[in-house]
């Protein structure tokens, strides 16, 4: 998929704020309600993903998540959180999509404060900074499964560092 090429698409800041970012993506989804199909990219796409998961979080564990760098932390407590359902209570960790709207959300995060862009790969999606691409899917999926230890921050930083 393509990113997202409008004019409007260059005024997007990601680090505006989850509101300012909502409204964006309600902009570019009613634009595409209207047939304007070549808005469908990859970038609208994990944005939505990121907002559904945000809008989870809050309604289920009442964190509200930013896009500002110290929501890493708060983002390391949700993901313990969920975590310990996926391996306590068996329930799998991409029911709903979660896992995806998860890394979505990383990922924005991740642009936010570092830069990059999200990236469709042959080994899936990725936040690409400074052509080394970073897996949050990967690391997300891992982290629920039980099967990485890896807090968010350290991947964060690892990424951080990649700049």
């Amino acid at each position: 998929m393509k990113r997202l090429d409008t004019e409007e698409s260059k005024k997007i800041c990601y680090s505006a704020g989850v509101a300012e970012l909502q409204r964006y993506y309600d902009r570019q989804f009613d634009m595409v309600r209207k047939g304007n199909t070549d808005l469908v990219t990859l970038e609208l796409v994990m944005l939505g993903q990121a907002l559904d998961f945000v809008h989870l979080v809050k309604k289920r564990l009442g964190i509200e998540l930013g896009t500002g760098e110290r929501s890493v932390k708060e983002f390391e407590e949700v993901i313990d959180a969920f975590t310990r359902g996926v391996l306590q209570d068996n329930f799998f960790a991409d029911e709903n999509g979660i896992a995806k709207s998860m890394s979505a959300y990383f990922g924005i995060l991740m642009i936010a404060n570092i830069g990059g862009e999200w990236e469709d790969t042959e080994n899936g999606r990725a936040v690409n900074v400074n052509g080394r691409n970073a897996y949050v899917d990967e690391y997300v999926e891992r982290r629920l499964l039980g099967l990485s230890d890896l807090d968010a921050q350290t991947f964060y930083n690892s990424v951080k560092l990649a700049q």
